[in-house]
């Protein structure tokens, strides 16, 4: 829990760490023209080559990875946050210096002293902000709320532990067990049988298990109930757990910590994956903005209404969100829903079929063309959905899973993916779910790329899509 929250913070601060050096590297260079300081110099003999940047860039990682000032930046305090990039900056620079002396040795000291001097300012300044802006949230109320499940002495720890640690804004609100323990200043919200109904009361963002060996049924009954609840969970683990553990241990305090309930994605496929939809949604958004334009006058003229169906929808880890859809039916789609359902043999709930007296005429076309998912891209935008992954669902639709659908929830929802390019509506509802796990097991950035082309194959020869 820590561990992965620290260093995702530690990585993307590392990132703008980097990105400032370079930029200080080359504001050095026009420093050394602009200042009337040392000797004159031509502009020529300023400019760096690449090669520098590449070195910079490379001593300033491993510098940092070592000595790790950004990660003293929330744990520590701030003299020991400052002293320890102070360090770091002077123990890079003093590397970059050898270097330079090494191979580079036509470059102006003055200008190596701009850098050094611009370079600790630059990143200074950056700290001092991040960590003001992490201790503001903090008394904003910005938390994570944790709830403990049972009796063991090892919860009181975990509390004590997550209080120790202010900076990851994490608060216990309190545990439940069906022996209550005395002088403990956590309040107990009731058994352990209440844990999923107080999960949604007490708006519960990580459920920690720490009961002993013999009540492990009653973690795995809880676990199952609590799949349906946008909410990650954590286990301390017994011996056995720990040898035959396939997922990431962590350990708070000297207490290991099994998450149950992570996402499939690691931090790096994570952060490339939200790059790439960023880029190209608004790329896509700004190409089809006239198309969009049209489309709405069109739907509009067809049939009173909104031009956006706006729908309440299950995401990642069950989160809720409302995703956007150019509107392809009569406004009295939603009362009209008895008169079209229709179910299968074994009593499962087809969700489309043809033909549907509900679609508007524009409405089908957009249907055939997928473009009624156009307005999707604004839900990639806000990082409620993916271009690429599992479809999101109903909540209608999710009472009928069983436990193990809902592992289809452990990436973001897409506008596309496995199950279009293989079958698109043609497949009964209850059979997306073996597309989507077989996406989440097997999932790659190019697997990304090989279901978006083929979604254009798909999209343009009409298959399956009504």
């Amino acid at each position: 829990m820590f561990e992965r929250l620290s260093s995702r913070l530690a990585g993307s601060i590392l990132f703008f760490d980097l990105l400032l050096t370079l930029i200080c590297l080359h504001v050095a260079s026009v420093l050394r023209l602009w200042l009337e300081f040392g000797k004159s110099i031509f502009s020529h003999q300023v400019w760096l080559a690449w090669q520098v940047y590449l070195a910079v860039a490379i001593i300033w990682v491993i510098v940092f990875l070592l000595l790790s000032p950004h990660r003293a930046l929330f744990a520590g305090s701030v003299l020991e946050a400052i002293g320890r990039l102070m360090a770091a900056v002077a123990l890079a620079a003093l590397a970059f210096s050898g270097m330079l002396y090494l191979s580079f040795r036509d470059v102006s000291r003055l200008q190596f002293v701009y850098f050094a001097v611009s370079n600790f300012l630059t990143l200074l300044l950056l700290h001092l902000l991040v960590r003001g802006y992490v201790h503001s949230r903090q008394h904003r109320g910005w938390q994570r709320r944790v709830l403990l499940v049972g009796d063991e002495p090892t919860g009181q720890l975990l509390a004590q532990e997550f209080a120790r640690r202010t900076w990851a804004g994490i608060q216990v609100v309190g545990y439940t067990s069906n022996t209550p323990i005395a002088d403990t200043p956590v309040p107990l919200l009731g058994s352990i049988s209440d844990t999923a109904r107080l999960v949604g009361e007490q708006r519960i963002d990580e459920v920690i298990f720490t009961l002993p060996p013999q009540q492990q049924s009653l973690v795995i009954q809880q676990a199952l109930q609590l799949q349906q609840q946008p909410v990650m969970l954590h286990m301390v683990p017994s011996v056995l757990d720990l040898a035959f553990a396939r997922t990431p241990v962590e350990t708070l305090g000297g207490i290991p910590l099994i998450s149950l309930r992570e996402s499939a994605l690691s931090d790096s496929q994570r952060l490339l994956k939200r790059a790439f939809d960023i880029v190209a949604s608004l790329v896509l958004l700004l190409l089809f903005s006239p198309l969009m334009l049209i489309l709405a006058l069109l739907i509009k003229l067809e049939s009173p209404g909104p031009v956006f169906f706006v729908q309440e929808r299950i995401g990642e880890h069950g989160r809720r969100f409302n995703m956007f859809k150019f509107r392809s039916m009569y406004r009295d789609a939603e009362q009209r829903w008895l008169e079209v359902a229709q179910y299968d043999h074994t009593g499962r709930l087809i969700h489309k079929h043809w033909p549907d007296p509900r679609v508007t005429r524009i409405g089908h076309k957009l249907r055939r063309t997928s473009l009624d998912e156009l307005p999707q891209l604004f839900n990639v935008l806000r990082g409620e959905m993916s271009l690429v992954g599992p479809r999101p669902e109903m909540p209608c639709i999710t009472q009928e899973y069983e436990p193990w659908q809902w592992q289809r929830f452990r990436v973001p929802p897409g506008i596309t993916g496995w199950w279009q390019v293989n079958g698109r509506s043609d497949k009964p509802m209850h059979l997306h779910t073996e597309d989507d796990l077989y996406y989440i097991q097997n999932y790659s950035f190019w697997l990304d790329v090989r279901i978006l082309l083929k979604t254009i194959v798909v999209v343009f020869n009409g298959h399956g899509a009504y």
